[in-house]
């Protein structure tokens, strides 16, 4: 009776370690699947150089110029604007004062 129990500890003991070999296989081919995924990932991203710093400073100049214009032709919309509101305001004043 002993030699049988025994018999099936070893058993169960083996399918243990069996199972536990399995899963240790499993994720080392998980681990190296992953790995590759990584590999490839690195291998695709470009790097792109920083551009020299005369470089960037002329873009950010023509960021500027481009943005001074925009606030100049936005000041003349404004003064044309107020220029036809008071002419407006002047034809209104003076119909109201014919009367």
């Amino acid at each position: 009776v002993a030699h049988i129990h025994i018999a099936e500890q070893q058993k169960v003991q083996k399918l243990q370690e069996e199972q536990r070999a399995q899963d240790i296989e499993k994720h080392r081919m998980g681990r190296r699947r992953q790995n590759e995924i990584m590999a490839r990932i690195h291998a695709a991203i470009i790097q792109v150089p920083k551009p020299p710093n005369s470089s960037i400073k002329a873009i950010e100049a023509k960021s500027f110029l481009k943005k001074k214009r925009e606030a100049e032709n936005t000041y003349k919309e404004i003064k044309k604007f107020e220029k036809s509101m008071a002419g407006n305001a002047s034809a209104v004043h003076s119909r109201v004062t014919d009367r």
